[in-house]
């Protein structure tokens, strides 16, 4: 490598001055330095020996070479190159210009550091300068130590080497990067003592097979000839598959700081997913954590790791969503079955919230949107399946509830413009009949409080414009009605209020005048409507006998002082035996009241 090119430089100038010789001999050189290429499927040397075990021919350059034209060399049957990294303590001058032809034209990009190392210590700080040198280039194969300088490593004992190569190659491996030693079959039997020593190797020997059994690759020659080099350069044979010990998507941590690369890149300013999840790498290739803008979505990376969150996130006491893509959620989020709100800044919001003048109430330590009925600081809200908070008229399972303006049920009385209903505890309007301090009403099935004649159950009740049900007398529209004191319906026949009998259609209204009742005539007084009983009266010029029961029949001719009686007659009550009671204990006037008797 470099010292050996120097050497072979030196000595092709003092051959040339020994023989008297131009410089016009070097083409000749170059000339001989054909070979090594593939003929009938194997690479072969340049005596013909065929190298079956050879799967890939490369080569390795540095500073020694100059400027290379790589598109020239990948088309040459060139798979891979290993760039010297250091030349005279420094970066190689050509290093990066190199790397970067190279990768360009397609090759297998490594490296080789020429070692001055003499300690461990040493040997890990060569180790960190190839490292941070590397690091934002796409290596895509081995980094090598090169162990073959007399002056120092060559001082050591083969157990001091075995320790320097050791260092220099865990601190590499431990990077992720593979690690193998370039060094020619004399330092390898004699100056590295093997068995400390478990790395590959990249063994050196020119136009011979070399005696070192297994080796990944093999440095045949340092004066082959590759287009787009000028000059002689060193060739190299690979001869096992090392691509699954370079893996190209990766994490590594160098100097501290630990990056991934994708494709052998170091991937810088953009989204990566290393097959656990996706991270943000920024523009010097670190892992972001917190909080991420990017290209109008907030994300939030792991505090520890830099993974992307998803899903739920408690942060500073505060709840966020996450969705797959990784983003924050604003606004309404289904999850689970359930319904959540996010505000503007994506935290989750709880307890009332006013969303475009409508309400919702979402639960204060779960944030799910509520629906149904909800008990709410001593008062009662029903939310529709949309979660909004329901005013006004409500039904819901059958009964109809009145919610205020501010969404709280409505119990007891309430007025809804001319109409008035009642409210249960549980907030029902009541229907049917009602007893309320001690009075009744009838509700319509809408709720309303009804008024008026009211028929619920093959009866007739009267309701008062204040919704009360009347009983005893009433007069509505000309007509007299009794209303049962006890169950409040209308009463139709026979009827003894006070001591007096009275009579009712059909209609319910009271009789008055003559009457005929189940074939017999009675007489109901047209000023009252009481029946006349045991008396005698004259109505038209006709003489009339009301018998005790008030069954009237015509008087017969009776003495003058008979005559001169009040038509009025006797007003007792009839006899029992024969009284109307017992006709209106079977007439249609059932005492079956709305709930009492």
């Amino acid at each position: 490598m470099r010292h050996k090119k120097v050497c072979r430089q030196l000595a092709a100038a003092l051959l040339c001055a020994v023989m008297g010789m131009s410089s016009g001999l070097f083409p000749v050189m170059t000339s001989q330095a054909a070979g090594y290429e593939k003929v009938n499927g194997y690479y072969q040397m340049r005596d013909g020996t065929v190298i079956k075990e050879a799967i890939a021919r490369g080569i390795d350059v540095s500073r020694w070479q100059g400027n290379v034209n790589w598109q020239a060399v990948a088309a040459d049957d060139v798979s891979f190159v290993m760039l010297g990294a250091r030349s005279r303590g420094v970066t190689d001058p050509y290093f990066h210009t190199n790397v970067q032809g190279a990768t360009a034209a397609g090759l297998k990009v490594g490296a080789y550091i020429y070692s001055l190392a003499t300690t461990p210590d040493m040997a890990r700080e060569e180790a960190d300068f190839m490292l941070n040198l590397l690091k934002d280039y796409p290596i895509s194969f081995p980094i090598a130590f090169d162990a073959e300088d007399n002056a120092t490593l060559g001082t050591l004992s083969p157990s001091k080497v075995s320790e320097v190569i050791n260092a220099f190659c865990k601190r590499v491996e431990e990077a992720g990067y593979y690690p193998i030693v370039y060094a020619n079959d004399y330092w390898l039997s004699n100056k590295i003592d093997l068995s400390t020593m478990k790395y590959d190797v990249w063994v050196a020997r020119y136009e011979a097979k070399h005696v070192y059994p297994d080796p990944v690759m093999w440095q045949v020659t340092s004066t082959g000839s590759i287009n787009g080099i000028n000059g002689n350069v060193d060739i190299d044979f690979l001869y096992k598959d090392l691509t699954p010990r370079l893996p190209g998507n990766m994490w590594r941590t160098i100097g501290g700081k630990t990056y991934y690369y994708q494709n052998y890149s170091m991937q810088k300013d953009t989204w990566i997913n290393d097959g656990t999840g996706w991270f943000y790498m920024n523009e010097e290739g670190l892992t972001m954590k917190g909080w991420l803008d990017k290209s109008g979505l907030r994300y939030f990376l792991n505090e520890t790791t830099g993974r992307m969150d998803t899903g739920w996130k408690l942060l500073d006491g505060k709840w966020y969503f996450f969705n797959a893509g990784g983003s924050m959620n604003t606004g309404w989020l289904s999850e689970g079955g359930q319904k959540y709100y996010l505000s503007s800044d994506g935290t989750m919001a709880t307890g009332w919230q006013d969303l475009n003048g409508q309400y919702y109430y979402l639960d204060p330590s779960s944030g799910q949107m509520a629906t149904g009925w909800k008990d709410i600081n001593g008062k009662r809200y029903f939310l529709q399946d949309s979660g909004v908070m329901a005013t006004g008229w409500v039904d819901h399972n059958g009964s109809r509830y009145y919610l205020n303006n501010d969404g709280s049920m409505a119990t007891g009385w309430h007025s809804d413009g001319a109409s008035r209903y009642y409210l249960g505890e549980n907030g029902a309007v009541s229907t049917g009949w009602k007893q309320l301090d001690n009075d009744w009403y009838f509700f319509n099935p809408n709720g309303a409080t009804a008024s008026g004649w009211v028929n619920p159950d093959g009866s007739w009740y009267y309701i008062g414009t204040d919704g009360k049900m009347q009983t005893g007398w009433l007069e509505e529209r000309g007509a007299k009605y009794y209303l049962s004191n006890s169950s409040g319906k209308m009463t139709v026949g026979w009827r003894q209020v006070d001591g007096s009998w009275y009579y009712f259609g059909e209609s319910g209204s009271m009789v008055t005048g003559m009457t005929q009742v189940d074939g017999q005539q009675y007489y109901l007084n047209p000023s009252d409507g009481k029946m006349a009983a045991s008396t005698v009266f004259t109505l038209d010029g006709v003489s009339y006998t009301a018998d005790s029961n008030g069954v009237c029949t015509l008087t017969p001719e009776a003495a003058p002082e008979q005559t001169e009686q009040s038509t009025q007659g006797d007003q007792n009550t009839p006899a029992a035996t024969d009284s109307p009671a017992q006709d209106s204990n079977t007439n249609p006037t059932k005492e079956i009241g709305p709930g009492i008797r």
